[in-house]
């Protein structure tokens, strides 16, 4: 009697649990539902209510979080992350149940506010920002010290954590000790080879007047949904050196 008491108690702690998280039914009409994601809305007018379902405009949230889709007109079903979903048409615009959709995407978590109408999504909000220094001059060869002349390559790669693929709607940016900002831009590397790797580049030619020493620096990154940062090692073959000239082989300067 005791083992079934705590089995019923257990059962109705989880249907607490589930109903908390997203209610069966709910009551919004269009203008006062919101739809956010990571606190940003998702605004759309396919957003809506059904049979006490909240559903969610499948072309913006593909846009906002680059998951990709296909969708069935005649099955009224999507595929999205290798998962299939029942969809309904709005507007002429694929919408699926928001819980439909979490479980099929894995997020973070799923909130409902009955108060202000507002289905909350999370996902990991952070991009994953890494890369490296190259030297111009040399080919695109990893270095870290330079002198007056060189070019100095920043190279970097900002994915999403959510889908693993490249945020290639990302904004990124070298932040340099000088004060100086200099905007990446996304290219395929070699350009003229089919096939090659797509990246963030950009070039900080050191001139006199760059400072010696040490020369910091960091990278932001920012898509329509994330934020991301990379900074280096803080220890000497991470950061980049500015130096007078570079000895040659024989011992003596180089000019």
């Amino acid at each position: 009697m005791k083992i079934g008491l705590k089995k019923k108690a257990a059962s109705l702690m989880v249907a607490a649990v589930v109903t908390t998280c997203l209610p069966a039914v709910v009551s919004a009409s269009e203008g006062e539902l919101t739809i956010s994601i990571n606190g940003t809305k998702l605004v759309s007018s396919a957003n809506h209510v059904a049979d006490g379902r909240v559903y969610i405009d499948l072309k913006k949230f593909s846009a906002f979080t680059g998951f990709t889709f296909s969708y069935d007109n005649k099955k009224h079903s999507a595929i999205i992350n290798g998962k299939e979903v029942k969809a309904v048409e709005t507007k002429g615009i694929p919408t699926v149940a928001i819980k439909d959709l979490a479980n099929a995407v894995d997020v973070n978590s799923l909130s409902w506010n009955g108060k202000t109408k507002t289905a909350q999504l999370s996902f990991a909000s952070k991009l994953v920002v890494y890369g490296d220094i190259v030297s111009e001059l040399a080919g695109c060869v990893l270095q870290n010290r330079f002198t007056v002349g060189d070019g100095i390559v920043f190279r970097m790669k900002a994915t999403n954590p959510v889908t693993g693929k490249l945020a290639e709607d990302a904004k990124l940016q070298v932040h340099l000790a000088t004060g100086e900002v200099l905007d990446m831009q996304l290219g395929q590397h070699p350009p003229e080879l089919p096939g090659g790797e797509k990246f963030w580049s950009a070039n900080y030619k050191v001139t006199d007047k760059t400072p010696k020493g040490t020369l910091g620096y960091y990278i932001t990154a920012q898509s329509a949904s994330m934020k991301g940062e990379y900074k280096p090692f803080q220890v000497m073959p991470s950061l980049i050196t500015i130096v007078d000239t570079e000895p040659s082989e024989t011992g003596k300067s180089t000019q």
